[in-house]
């Protein structure tokens, strides 16, 4: 996975800003945020995995709601996309080994199958 960009600062007025434009409701509980109340900007894709920090992806959520419902799954998909962006396998062995993995010689002389005569039953 590539590295993460850094992270632009959330400025007073933009948090004002979006509030405002959700009403001040919590878009997972839907209750109005009342003052003094803690609230959080949730990114509704995470920023882990888009790295989109624009006002379309970002939600007004009390501090509560978002710990109970986001967190979990979250990490879970954040955990499978740096899995996924790994290098496994064979390319990951190659880089390791400096480019190339030896193969196993062949055998050289002609074997036949089975080198044994059959001692069993036949039907």
């Amino acid at each position: 996975m590539t590295a993460a960009p850094p992270r632009p600062a959330m400025s007073k007025a933009r948090r004002l800003r979006l509030f405002a434009r959700d009403g001040g409701l919590c878009d997972i509980c839907k209750r109005k945020v009342l003052a003094g109340e803690a609230y959080e900007l949730d990114h509704i894709i995470p920023w882990a995995l888009g790295f989109d920090d624009s006002d379309e992806n970002l939600r007004l959520v009390h501090k509560t709601c978002h710990r109970t419902d986001k967190t979990g799954g979250d990490v879970a998909r954040i955990a499978k996309a740096k899995r996924q962006g790994r290098e496994t396998g064979q390319q990951a062995r190659r880089a390791v080994k400096g480019g190339s993995i030896p193969s196993r010689p062949f055998p050289k002389t002609k074997t036949t199958w089975p080198k044994r005569p059959f001692k069993g039953r036949e039907t």
